[in-house]
């Protein structure tokens, strides 16, 4: 009975195992790294690397801004983009391609809370 009981383990940890290495084979290629002490609100996503490109999301939570740089291989670090999301939350619809801009968001805020 002993010696069933060791070989039924075994094989549950062969099986869990097994079923990490799935998961972590077919999940995206990313990490989230979150501020200590005065930083809490602020926390970095490495996106998924696009040929010689690399992504990494930054996003302060007080401020409410998410800023996005690439890292380029051999060129160093550079800002792409950088929004202050305040008023995109407010929206309860949005379907314009490439977005609004943060005085279209405030204007079409405006509308709604005039009607």
């Amino acid at each position: 009975m002993h010696k069933l009981y060791n070989t039924n383990t075994l094989l549950l940890v062969i099986i869990v195992l097994l079923l990490i290495v799935l998961v972590l084979k077919n999940t995206t290629n990313y990490v989230v790294a979150q501020g200590d002490g005065n930083a809490r609100h602020v926390f970095g996503v490495v996106g998924e690397k696009q040929g010689n490109r690399q992504p990494f999301y930054l996003v302060d939570t007080e401020e409410q801004t998410i800023m996005i740089y690439e890292y380029f291989q051999g060129g160093g670090l550079g800002l792409v983009a950088a929004r202050n999301y305040k008023y995109d939350k407010k929206l309860q619809e949005h379907g314009r391609p490439y977005g609004m801009s943060i005085e279209e968001v405030k204007t079409e805020l405006l509308k709604t809370q005039t009607k």
